[in-house]
């Protein structure tokens, strides 16, 4: 069972871990919490999956795992690095940040990958900063929450600018659509049609699925869907049963949530638990 994690220490608002070179091959097990994790791999090779999606390990990268989501890091000989584990509240004085960062929440890794590539020179100025922020970390300095915070505004915007290229301008059907993500991941579990999202925007129903079938190529019932589906997988892996899950997601009883979750993935709630074991 996948256990939640929550960040254990309070006195400072960032924690930075150190990944040293392994001499032997090895993985965690399958987790989530309730924090940010970013990964700055230096040497790289092995596969960290994050919610049930295989991303490469790779030399001068980095790794975003969000607030939820379930990962396994399977690391192999010589990859080393950090890690930046920091609460939601850390980035809410940086709108540029706390909105990339939110749409790692909001979006599937589908979507928006959480695996970021570098070139050497950049890569090399992200690991030069890492390695003054574990400095920084270990110091007794008293204005160091300040310097780690902004050092990590940094390394996300570096990651930002790996997505201007394809980034397009911002329009008034990109806005809604982001709108909507942001609405679903905060009400899925209460809200499951499409017209009272709809209403919530102030947007006909026509009109909203238009926006996310341009702008995701699936229908709005289908994000729904899709999102139910993911938590779901989520929740199976921890430490309570199908029947719990349902009530969670606040379907009307646990058979009515089988058929969905059967129909959906072409296995049952039990069928996935037992694979995943």
């Amino acid at each position: 069972m996948i256990p939640i994690h929550d960040l254990i220490d309070k006195v400072q608002d960032i924690r930075v871990v150190k990944l040293s070179a392994l001499t032997h091959y090895d993985a965690t097990e399958p987790h989530r919490h309730n924090y940010f994790e970013i990964f700055i791999f230096d040497r790289g090779l092995g596969v960290h999956d994050i919610d049930f999606h295989p991303f490469e390990i790779t030399s001068k990268s980095i790794h975003i795992v969000a607030p939820g989501q379930v990962h396994q890091v399977r690391r192999e000989l010589d990859t080393n690095g950090y890690v930046i584990l920091f609460d939601t509240s850390v980035i809410q004085s940086n709108p540029v940040v706390s909105n990339f960062l939110f749409d790692h929440m909001c979006y599937d890794v589908e979507e928006l990958s959480p695996a970021y590539k570098f070139d050497d020179a950049t890569g090399d100025q992200i690991l030069s900063a890492a390695n003054t922020i574990w400095k920084d970390y270990n110091s007794d300095n008293e204005l160091k929450n300040e310097f780690l915070k902004n050092h990590l505004f940094l390394i996300c915007i570096s990651c930002l600018r790996t997505l201007e290229q394809k980034a397009v301008a911002s329009t008034a059907n990109s806005d809604i659509y982001r709108s909507f993500r942001r609405l679903l991941r905060n009400n899925f579990k209460e809200i499951k049609k499409v017209k009272d999202y709809a209403a919530a925007l102030n947007i006909t129903e026509k009109k909203l699925n238009e926006i996310v079938k341009s702008k995701s190529g699936m229908s709005c019932s289908g994000l729904i869907y899709k999102q139910l589906i993911l938590e779901a997988k989520r929740l199976l892996n921890t430490d309570i049963s199908s029947k719990e899950v349902a009530y969670e997601l606040n379907f009307e009883d646990p058979a009515h949530f089988s058929k969905f979750f059967k129909s959906q993935t072409g296995y049952s709630p039990s069928q996935f638990q037992n694979v995943q074991a």
